[in-house]
């Protein structure tokens, strides 16, 4: 089939199937609205060529070269795409269905509002890409570099990234619920407002990050480094914070209910108004810390060191203190009275 051909079929509305176009001259070709099943386009040339809403099911794009393409709206299912460059393509709104995308390059392109579902990424570029409000649902991105890429109000459910190359990129007001991210170099990033329920943390370099308004709930952050980082108005409920680096960061108005902060060293940093309730505050330091405002009710803080913090109406109703170290609390709250018969009173019948 030559390429005038294939112009006029996709023109005409047919479906186009089971042709062999590979190593073909497509570039600038209007293909738009197309529909193509099992068609071979292994090692051609689409750049710049308008695929804009079309829908190709089964094909083979290996080594394609799709380099600023139009390829809005279009729907790409069930296709292989190893080694396919989409070099500053613009992919809005498109959807990869079970596509094999493993060593794709997408640098610099734009697939903002787009879907990747059910697809492999392994070792996939896509080097400062536009990728906000993009969803990758059950895909694999194992390798895959995300580097300076744009992901604000992206959602990635479940995914390993431990092995992704994420410098530069930007995740606000993103969903990475349940995501791996354990022991990643993930220093100065911007993770502000972004969903991180369930993640895994633990011993991450987030040093220096802005991680504000983040939903941390049920995350592990163990041994993460936080040095620095602006972490205020964070939710961190039920979450693993044990031998946490908090040194200077600035986590004013956090709620830490129920956390673990077990060995954690939160010297010098400004926890302000954080709320503390039941939490495991065992062996950790808030030396220097400020910690006005803070509520310690029913947290242990069984040999924490509280040497030089500042603790202006801290609040620490029922909370364990053996071995608790205090420059001075004359300025803290102990037992609320009133409030300890409230929660002591059994009502009769």
């Amino acid at each position: 089939m030559i390429r005038d051909e294939l112009i006029r079929q996709i023109a005409g509305g047919e479906v186009v199937s089971g042709e062999d176009l590979s190593g073909r001259d497509l570039s600038g070709a209007k293909l738009s609205g197309g529909i193509l099943e099992n068609v071979s386009f292994a090692g051609a040339n689409l750049a710049g060529a308008d695929l804009t809403e079309s829908v190709f099911t089964r094909c083979h794009f290996a080594g394609a070269k799709f380099d600023g393409a139009r390829m809005r709206h279009a729907v790409l299912e069930r296709s292989l795409f190893t080694e396919a460059t989409f070099v500053g393509a613009d992919m809005g709104a498109l959807r990869f269905i079970q596509a094999d995308l493993s060593s794709a390059d997408l640098s610099g392109a734009s697939l903002k509002m787009g879907a990747v579902l059910q697809s492999n990424l392994t070792g996939a570029r896509l080097v400062k890409a536009n990728l906000e409000r993009t969803s990758f649902l059950d895909s694999v991105v194992a390798k895959a570099s995300f580097a300076g890429a744009s992901l604000k109000q992206t959602v990635l459910l479940d995914a390993d990234l431990t092995s992704a190359e994420l410098t530069g990129a930007i995740f606000e007001i993103a969903v990475l619920i349940g995501c791996k991210l354990a022991g990643m170099d993930l220093r100065g990033m911007k993770f502000d407002l972004t969903q991180l329920m369930r993640a895994d943390l633990s011993g991450a370099d987030l040093s220096g990050a802005s991680l504000v308004q983040c939903n941390f709930k049920d995350a592990n952050l163990e041994g993460a480094n936080l040095n620095k980082a602006a972490v205020g108005r964070a939710l961190f409920v039920q979450a693993k914070l044990a031998r946490v680096d908090l040194r200077g960061a600035k986590l004013g108005q956090s709620i830490l209910v129920d956390a673990d902060l077990s060995g954690a060293d939160a010297s010098g940093a400004d926890m302000q108004q954080c709320i503390l309730k039941g939490a495991k505050c065992a062996g950790a330091r808030f030396v220097g810390a400020d910690l006005t405002y803070a509520d310690f009710t029913h947290a242990d803080a069984t040999a924490a060191d509280f040497s030089r913090a500042t603790l202006f109406r801290a609040r620490f109703h029922r909370t364990k203190e053996e071995g608790a170290v205090f420059t001075s609390r004359v300025t803290a709250l102990g037992d609320d009275e009133r409030l300890a018969e409230a929660e002591d009173f059994t009502p009769t019948a």
